[in-house]
């Protein structure tokens, strides 16, 4: 039987510095064709399909060995890098073809292309996929579980029962934090920890076939499910059903592979029109989210709604935020200079907690002034445009500025990982509940401030967790840690 730690060593090496110099290529082939806008962009979005592949498949650098594929794909080579460059480097195809005069997959024959708004969005996908290769060399720097599991989680109490307990404990923490002042990020993250764990709870039990355990995890489930929907936001619903798809995924892998597309591509249909539906009555109406969410499915029920054209709003304006980024290249550097170190110490700033610092500036109002600044919205309308954190990179120093900032994010995204790994007790515990529950802002982004916040705060509630959780003696230090391990062909997926 093979250990832990040799069975990563004599994994095949990749193609070190050469496979890290390949993932650029796409950035410089983009440049090289800027003289031809679509092909520019084309070359561009491609590039970020390819890096994908190198880096998915090991050829950079191999994925670790301790467990197949399919029991790791939380780890954020894997999933943290699908959901952020799917949503920032390759759902741009629809605002690039509503540009080139597409509605879906037909062209108008009396469309008018503007060369100048397809130049700034090949421009724009430069930069995207230069942030994913710098993001990807970040991930791939920091990937390291040799010292995974160092720490176990010591319990008698089996999965689907422990996981319903944590998710218990979380949201009564939780809540208890919510009537406290100043604990709004703790409150933050046990609320998450508690929604984590309720989902892996359902795919833990199905397995055993337990009809008590998976109705009462299924009750929960569908519980937040039902919440999400309520709640008018279109991320919270498609998260929880991501989450689930991942989760079940090593225990039935032809259904998930079937039939989350088919879920994924159903709720794209509808959750355009029915959000919109939720937040006018709801958010800015008097109606409560229920009441809200009622009216909503029966106008989808009803089919007397314009799907079509609601859908097709969503992808080229709200799916992907390429339509943002091209006015920020229209204003920097043309007509408002480089930004340089202001945004990472305006970031610095946000850390201080207000107790603390009672005059801290307000970090929405710090973050919407560029915003202002830009064009980007006016300052008499009543709408939060943060930047993205790609964009924010660009602002700070360019090209530069983007490679900089995005190798920091995959770095700090793969030590998320590696730490959480280390101190409660593998992948279940560690990538699987507390890396998710923790780190989720990762899988997207947002503007230096916020993110850095959240990291930040991440890690020190992380640590402080651990240490209290072995103060109690459930944490201890696992003898021989990491050097042997069951095979992984036949190992149950929270098996660490």
């Amino acid at each position: 039987m093979a250990s832990h730690q040799s069975a990563i060593l004599s994994a095949s090496p990749g193609l070190g510095a050469v496979g890290y110099a390949l993932l650029f290529v796409p950035y410089l082939a983009s440049l090289g064709a800027s003289g031809s806008p679509g092909t520019s962009y084309m070359i561009a979005w491609s590039g970020s399909w390819f890096i994908l592949w190198m880096t998915l498949s090991g050829k950079v650098k191999p994925l670790p060995t301790d467990r197949p594929f399919r029991h790791q794909i939380l780890r954020p080579i894997i999933f943290t890098q699908l959901v952020f460059v799917g949503y920032n480097c390759l759902t741009s195809i629809f605002y690039f073809a509503d540009l080139n005069g597409f509605y879906y997959l037909s062209r108008s024959p009396f469309a008018i292309v503007d060369e100048r708004s397809i130049t700034l969005a090949a421009k724009a996908q430069q930069y995207y996929v230069l942030a994913h290769a710098a993001l990807a060399t970040g991930m791939l720097a920091g990937m390291d579980y040799r010292r995974s599991g160092e720490w176990q989680v010591k319990t008698k109490i089996d999965v689907p029962r422990l996981m319903l307990l944590i998710a218990g404990a979380g949201f009564v923490v939780g809540q208890a934090m919510s009537f406290l002042p100043g604990m709004g990020q703790l409150e933050e993250r046990f609320q998450a920890v508690a929604l984590v764990a309720s989902v892996l709870a359902l795919a833990a039990a199905i397995p055993t076939r337990r009809f008590s355990a998976v109705l009462i995890a299924g009750a929960i489930y569908g519980a937040n499910l039902l919440a999400a929907f309520r709640s008018g936001w279109k991320e919270e619903v498609l998260v929880m059903v991501l989450l689930l798809a991942v989760f079940a995924y090593p225990y039935h892998k032809k259904l998930v592979l079937i039939g989350s597309p088919i879920v994924l591509a159903a709720l794209l249909f509808i959750l355009p029109t029915y959000s919109n539906i939720v937040r006018s009555l709801s958010w800015v109406g008097s109606m409560s989210g229920a009441e809200a969410a009622s009216i909503a499915t029966d106008a989808i029920r009803s089919g007397d709604v314009d799907f079509s054209a609601n859908n097709w709003t969503f992808l080229t304006g709200r799916f992907s935020e390429i339509g943002l980024f091209v006015k920020y290249l229209e204003s920097v550097p043309a007509h408002q200079p480089f930004y340089g170190g202001q945004l990472a110490a305006q970031a610095g700033m946000s850390l201080v907690p207000r107790a603390l610092w009672s005059s801290k500036p307000i970090t929405e109002y710090l973050v919407m002034e560029r915003v202002y600044e830009n064009g980007v919205v006016d300052r008499a309308s009543n709408v939060s445009a943060k930047p993205q954190y790609i964009v924010d990179g660009y602002l700070s120093g360019g090209a530069f500025g983007v490679i900089v900032a995005c190798f920091i994010y995959g770095l700090l995204a793969a030590v998320a990982s590696r730490v959480a790994e280390r101190l409660f007790g593998g992948y279940l515990f560690g990538t699987a509940l507390v890396y998710t529950a923790f780190f989720s802002s990762l899988w997207r982004g947002n503007s230096f401030e916020f993110l850095f916040n959240n990291i930040v705060w991440s890690f020190i509630i992380m640590v402080v967790v651990f240490y209290a959780a072995r103060s109690a003696g459930w944490i201890t230090r696992k003898a021989h840690s990491g050097l042997v391990v069951p095979s992984p062909a036949i190992r149950p997926v929270w098996v660490n």
